[in-house]
């Protein structure tokens, strides 16, 4: 009997590994919207090809005017379309920047740059230079943000949050601050959502409007707050017209959030996905980092967390999918080894994906026709979860995984891909293979992937497909002919 395997899901890994061990790296999990081949399918991350390059490792970026400018090593440097980089001054340090921008109506583009703990900057167009803020009014900040000619920041003692003086962040009146007043938990960070100014703290969250006048220009929307906390000053991003962010309620655990309506929120990360944030330390979750980016009908939402202890990861949450299947996640990996993704920052100009690299001074391209990164090998790779016949034993004759064929490289590594097989008897625990077969050579579009004679499985099997060759790598399904048999 031919039997299809649900091969084409996200990354779930239970705290208990019988139960579900599930991994998707480097593959996106994709749900089609029309009639398809299969009703679920893995297709692969874009690779990164360079663009330019800019002296330093990327600590962040933002888009100004249509122009990407991002801060690498201790500049702030814009890019032209053609990649030419000019570097505009000096900005202290080396760890993640907090960055926002405004264009006033004379096309003058300001944009404030905090390094959390430190010291702040503003760009100024109309200058082309860096400055530093020295206002006596200043206090030492950790995040900004913008809203109605004010560009916001949060004082880094966590007390107050406080106004540039208006369309001037070189600029403040020492009076034009606020403070958190449903509960006393220290200030994190903002993000401006739907005209609203949301205030995190460690614990909750509040809204503010702007009032006008010549006072302080945000006052708090009577009822208006959110029952979580925000756990990382760079763990909220806007994302498909809401926004998300890393964090949690009183005496709760870190998770990832989403704001549904004006300010409920609802967790979009699985139990395995809070099980796998909940392994890295308090202080390297407050230093994990939101991005996001739009490709191909798809909004991913990524989270990425460091640690020197244990393996550095990047989580991804697709909306698109997650809207049709459930919450649904992947992983994104950089090497051979497991780890995270390299990516640092994604912006989107001149009609490129643009990120900023945490290995080198690379400017690279997002691009699903390339599958390295800046030539470096990329591994694909789908853990199943657990198949099982009523704790029957089975008999598998010939598996088959369907992958879009014929897809090798003229000459070299990849002329002939292949895509390996493994697998586990005993619960994911221990896999033997890997079992190798070939998914076609270029324009070799019958090529099958099959694994014959797989013989007989005590109670439950699960697979491990890995794919390293430098061409594309879409898992369209998988089937077996299986047969149930007597212990």
């Amino acid at each position: 009997m031919r039997v299809p395997l649900d091969i084409c899901t996200g990354s779930y890994t239970s705290e208990s590994v019988p139960f579900n061990s599930q991994r998707c790296i480097n593959l996106i999990p994709i749900s089609p919207q029309a009639a398809s081949l299969t009703d679920k399918a893995l297709f692969g991350t874009p690779g990164i090809k360079a663009w330019t390059t800019a002296q330093g490792i990327n600590r962040g970026g933002i888009l100004a005017k249509g122009i990407p400018y991002k801060v690498n090593g201790t500049s702030l440097f814009s890019f032209d379309d053609v990649g030419l980089a000019t570097n505009h001054g000096s900005v202290f340090g080396t760890g993640r920047v907090s960055m926002a921008t405004n264009t006033t109506v004379d096309g003058v583009t300001k944009i404030a740059i905090v390094v959390p703990g430190f010291a702040s900057y503003v760009f100024d167009s109309s200058l082309g230079t860096v400055v530093k803020i020295t206002d006596p009014d200043f206090q030492v900040a950790d995040t900004v943000s913008f809203k109605d000619g004010y560009y916001i920041f949060t004082a880094s003692n966590g007390f107050q949050f406080f106004v540039s003086d208006l369309n001037d962040p070189t600029s403040f009146n020492s009076l034009f601050t606020g403070t958190a007043e449903i509960d006393p938990d220290l200030i994190v960070a903002t993000i401006v959502n739907h005209n609203e100014l949301f205030v995190f703290g460690t614990e909750t969250g509040e809204l503010f409007q702007n009032i006008g006048g010549t006072g302080f220009p945000f006052q708090r929307i009577p009822g208006a707050n959110v029952q979580k906390g925000l756990h990382a000053r760079f763990g909220l991003i806007a994302f498909d017209n809401s926004f998300v962010f890393l964090g949690g309620g009183k005496n709760e655990k870190s998770a990832i959030w989403m704001i549904s309506g004006s300010s409920a929120a609802v967790k979009v990360s699985t139990a395995a996905i809070d099980h796998a944030i909940q392994k890295f330390t308090k202080a390297e979750i407050s230093e994990s980092f939101a991005m996001t980016y739009a490709k191909n009908g798809n909004f991913f939402a990524i989270f990425t967390f460091e640690s020197n202890v244990i393996a550095s990861k990047t989580f991804v949450y697709n909306a698109t999918t997650s809207a049709m299947a459930g919450p649904t996640w992947h992983e994104l990996q950089s090497g051979v080894s497991d780890n995270r993704s390299r990516i640092q920052s994604i912006t989107q100009a001149y009609g490129k994906l643009l990120v900023g690299d945490q290995n080198t001074n690379n400017i690279g391209e997002l691009d699903d026709n390339t599958f390295s990164e800046y030539g470096d090998a990329k591994i694909y790779e789908k853990t199943s979860q657990p198949f099982r016949a009523l704790d029957q034993s089975q008999f598998w004759g010939e598996l088959e995984v369907l992958m879009e064929q014929g897809v090798g490289l003229t000459t070299g590594q990849g002329s002939d891909p292949i895509i390996q097989m493994s697998f586990s008897d005993d619960s994911g625990r221990t896999y033997k293979g890997p079992f190798n077969r070939r998914f076609g050579k270029i324009g070799e579009y019958g090529r099958r992937s099959t694994w014959r004679r797989q013989g007989r499985i005590p109670t439950n099997r699960r697979l491990r497909l890995r794919m390293s060759d430098p061409v594309r790598c879409n898992i369209l399904g998988a089937h077996v002919k299986d047969e149930l048999g007597d212990d």
